[in-house]
């Protein structure tokens, strides 16, 4: 059975207390939680709020920007090592108090004026240095394919890419972060099966698994995507990692989870 998580910078917005939302995840029988940017909300706080509600922490985003913030993707930038470090350490000091199952690494767009064959290099040696980090803390490094429609020029745009680029690196702390969103588009499915034996193919690699529907990234059931195949594909396979719900609700929250109706404990 799925096990899911809700990303509470996408769901519950009804409530305008990030930290809060933890607690309507739980009631609303979420197993975990996540957020895209994490580093403006204080880790004590969220800690006790998980702890309140019997959540766990799937994954957390490192900062991709200058100055732990959002922007261009200072871990791909010749000359921006400082500013990686920074972001790393920020990482590590929230992954040591909320222990997710992972830190996440998308593959943004490089900066203005640096080329794609410039900007691996540097991604693989900070990857490198992100991975020995946070194996001390028992948490794999998990890099996210983007869809280049999205994202523009992404680093890596599929799975077969980042399992290169693991391979090309070598380090056991490496994985994927597997984004349903992204990867339909990028590797051509054309069905939920598609995707399942992609995910089967790296399963040993791949720490965390994010839905939304396609084209329109709301919830299951509003697009294209065959959930309850997907889920039964996971299922099969013996997938016990979190699948973490990454979508805009096309209406509230709560009126949009009816997509996870037969995937709970009990149902």
């Amino acid at each position: 059975m799925p096990k899911f998580s809700a990303n509470l910078t996408m769901m519950f917005t009804e409530n305008d207390d990030p930290v809060a939302r933890i607690g309507d995840a739980a009631d609303a029988g979420f197993g975990a939680v996540e957020y895209i940017f994490i580093y403006d909300l204080d880790p004590g706080e969220i800690g006790r709020a998980m702890k309140d509600a019997g959540l766990a922490m799937s994954v957390i985003n490192i900062a991709v920007g200058e100055g732990v913030k959002m922007g261009p993707l200072v871990a791909a930038a010749p000359g921006k090592r400082a500013a990686f470090l920074e972001n790393l350490e920020a990482a590590k000091r929230y992954c040591g108090e909320l222990r997710p199952t992972g830190l996440v690494v998308p593959a943004y767009t490089p900066p203005d004026g640096v080329s794609k064959s410039e900007a691996l290099p540097v991604f693989s040696e900070n990857m490198e240095i992100a991975s020995e980090a946070l194996a001390a803390l028992g948490i794999p490094v998990l890099i996210e394919a983007l869809n280049p429609d999205i994202r523009p020029n992404s680093l890596l745009t599929t799975t077969n890419e980042v399992k290169a680029f693991i391979d090309e690196i070598g380090h056991p702390n490496l994985g994927i972060e597997y984004d349903a969103y992204h990867c339909y588009v990028t590797e051509g499915c054309t069905s939920a099966g598609d995707m399942a034996a992609t995910i089967e193919a790296h399963l040993d690699l791949i720490g965390n698994i994010q839905i939304a529907d396609v084209p329109g990234r709301n919830e299951p059931g509003t697009g294209t995507i065959d959930h309850d195949a997907l889920f039964g594909a996971l299922d099969k396979m013996g997938y016990d990692k979190w699948v973490a719900a990454e979508y805009e609700p096309s209406g509230g929250t709560l009126e949009t989870l009816g997509w996870r109706d037969g995937w709970l404990p009990g149902s």
